[in-house]
């Protein structure tokens, strides 16, 4: 499968980053590299191979492949695709060569206490990060993919380390949402039946009287359960499903502000947009503006 594996004690020595904005019959280079690839396929689709298995990316994809591997790509990329690239090292003492099969205890640790100190066996781990997942349902990885192109892009002083650090923590929340979508047992089975309940009725206000009634379970224990395994409250989760939903009717219709604001069920523009604000990082005007400077 071809795996790319991250040290807890080290971080990825970013070679560049780009963008790419398919336009015509275009196709992805062939190669055998020196540094591993992440792609972020923003929209469209886009066709890779690598060791002869193909992977077909659409809007939300991410994907590593993995340095030392030929790979291509195919007549299945569209004209429009918007895609974000990372080109980047192993650090020099990342040497780790693991089956899925033998992750280390990083992966253990996600729901585990808050610890005050930290051992340095704890960073004694490997993350293998993800072939292929869709973070299209976290509206806050776009943003973070965005502002690290702009820190590439920009000339702040030891940039490539505050790069490679930044590529470092997206990588880890990359690999934190693919946990979460494999943890067995019971009450994580409820909490993504939940998370996918809020992402169903994300078009309208979170009623907690008809959670209780449809899950026939206490609200403050679904709420404690929740926050315990993915990290936010129900009310953070339903607010960024609807935020995410906002803004896919701004980019694919001709919706303006305040229909959306109103199609949501928010209640008035002004409230709407202070929400969508605090979850992208940007004011709905900005965020409008930025589809069409991306494209």
């Amino acid at each position: 499968m071809h795996e790319v594996i991250l040290l807890g004690s080290e971080y990825p020595l970013v070679r560049d980053i780009g963008t790419t904005y398919t336009q015509g019959r275009w196709i992805h280079p062939e190669r055998v590299a020196d540094y591993h690839v992440c792609i972020y396929c923003i929209q469209g689709q886009m066709q890779v191979v690598e060791d002869g298995k193909e992977y077909i990316l659409r809007d939300g994809d991410i994907m590593f492949l993995k340095k030392g591997v030929h790979h291509w790509g195919g007549e299945g990329t569209l004209p429009g695709t918007s895609t974000l690239w990372i080109h980047f090292y192993d650090s020099p003492n990342n040497q780790v060569e693991l089956p899925a099969t033998e992750q280390t205890s990083l992966h253990q640790m996600l729901f585990a206490p808050t610890d005050q100190l930290f051992s340095k066996s704890q960073y004694e781990c490997t993350v293998v990060l993800p072939k292929l997942m869709n973070v299209k349902g976290f509206p806050h990885m776009n943003r973070k993919a965005r502002e690290l192109y702009e820190l590439y892009s920009s000339s702040r002083p030891f940039r490539h380390l505050y790069v490679s650090l930044e590529t470092m923590s997206l990588f880890l929340e990359i690999y934190r949402i693919s946990l979460m979508r494999h943890i067995p047992g019971k009450s994580d089975a409820l909490v993504q039946k939940l998370a996918r309940y809020l992402e169903e009725h994300c078009e309208e206000e979170l009623d907690i009287e008809r959670i209780k009634s449809t899950f026939q379970r206490n609200y403050n224990y679904l709420s404690t359960l929740f926050k315990a395994k993915l990290g936010t409250s129900i009310f953070c989760f339903h607010e960024r499903q609807r935020i995410m939903k906002a803004a896919e009717l701004l980019k694919n219709t001709s919706m303006n502000i305040t229909e959306v604001s109103y199609a949501l069920q928010f209640n008035s523009p002004y409230y709407f947009s202070r929400v969508f604000k605090k979850v992208m990082g940007e004011s709905p005007t900005d965020y409008i503006k930025n589809i069409y400077r991306m494209k």
